[in-house]
């Protein structure tokens, strides 16, 4: 006894060619989806740098100017804010409170200056953390502040997302800033 061929009707032939061009597309999806794209311009660190330190003099300049609305549009909607105080841990509807509350009092300056500052961009291009050192001539101006802040891009939109202010002592000074406290 022999083994007799199995024979396949026409459509069964035709739902089994459809199964493999299923499976050709699928994979071509999935081989094109992964390759990289050739005609997107490569990122230019510079350009990006340019852009995210634009954004830090903009907030500079609004702050200096006390123009509210400004810092509104520079910072993110679901941001997170730290102070100097370690009571201060904001929202941004406390971060724009706490800005107006420095706005108002006039008995004090709170203009500041940037002494120095250091851009760090992510390798996909898409945020960058900034450190400077500030000063607040007639607020401290015996001890600077170091405002960190943290960028996102969303859409060629770059953003404050994230900041945190401390002051900076140097380290021979930390001995008599404790016996003060």
């Amino acid at each position: 006894m022999g083994v007799l061929p199995v024979e396949y009707t026409k459509p069964e032939i035709m739902k089994a060619i459809k199964k493999v061009c299923i499976l050709m597309i699928v994979g071509l999806v999935i081989s094109s989806s992964c390759s990289k794209n050739e005609d997107s311009p490569p990122v230019n660190p510079e350009d990006i740098i340019a852009a995210v330190e634009a954004v830090s003099d903009q907030y500079l300049q609004a702050w200096n100017e006390k123009d509210l609305n400004t810092l509104d549009q520079l910072t993110s909607n679901d941001g997170e804010f730290y102070g100097s105080d370690p009571t201060e841990i904001m929202d941004k509807p406390a971060l724009l409170e706490m800005y107006s509350l420095f706005f108002e009092d006039t008995t004090s300056s709170y203009m500041y200056t940037v002494n120095m500052r250091k851009i760090r961009v992510s390798p996909d291009a898409n945020s960058a953390i900034i450190m400077e050192r500030i000063t607040f001539p007639e607020w401290s101006p015996k001890m600077p502040m170091c405002q960190t802040s943290h960028l996102v891009n969303d859409g060629g939109v770059w953003t404050i997302d994230f900041i945190c202010w401390g002051f900076i002592i140097k380290n021979d000074d930390v001995v008599k800033v404790n016996e003060v406290l």
